[in-house]
């Protein structure tokens, strides 16, 4: 391996570990919500779950797509990175070509995309109840809301959140998400 494929390989690594991270605060954030404030129990979250790993999917498979921009078009909300910025002003989560690139903006992109990661993920998340119940903006932005303040309620821990959606919902969040992740690779 060259020196220039290990650098590639340690961004993409790193994208890959905070997608980890955010997929398990998410879900598990996801399942205690419905349960709590829906009475949904593990069956539709699993199904949910399948909804939203098919968007997933459908996104990867469009160059011209990323979540983000899927949820701003199917359901007109906008999930921002946290820092104010919309993803119309960055060039690869709106299907702009970003033609030839150097090793250095390569790696400066892929750092980029870290802030980006748990609102893909998030978009995702809103895109399959949309698809899978039908939900619209407002119940969509009541969830969202819910989701964030349950991350919030367990700091953010992966751990402590896969735990209380185990021990709450009856939900193995990483079992589920990594599982679908190597199905669907």
């Amino acid at each position: 391996m060259t020196p220039t494929d290990k650098k590639l390989r340690k961004a993409y690594d790193r994208i890959n570990r905070e997608g980890d991270k955010w997929a398990v605060n998410l879900y598990a954030a996801l399942a205690i919500a419905l349960y709590r404030h829906h009475g949904m129990k593990k069956l539709a979250v699993t199904r949910l779950v399948d909804v939203t790993w098919t968007a997933w999917r459908e996104c990867a498979t469009d160059a011209d797509a990323s979540m983000i921009k899927m949820c701003a078009e199917e359901l007109g909300i906008e999930i921002q990175n946290g820092s104010g910025v919309s993803y119309t002003d960055v060039a690869y989560l709106n299907g702009q070509d970003l033609g030839d690139m150097t090793l250095e903006q390569i790696l400066y992109m892929r750092a980029q995309q870290l802030k980006w990661v748990r609102p893909q993920i998030m978009a995702c998340i809103l895109i399959g109840l949309n698809r899978k119940y039908g939900w619209g903006f407002v119940r969509l932005s009541r969830i969202h809301q819910e989701i964030d303040k349950i991350d919030r309620e367990y700091k953010s821990n992966p751990k402590s959140l896969a735990k209380a959606a185990l021990a709450e919902v009856g939900v193995d969040v990483k079992g589920m998400i990594f599982q679908k992740r190597e199905v669907s690779v």
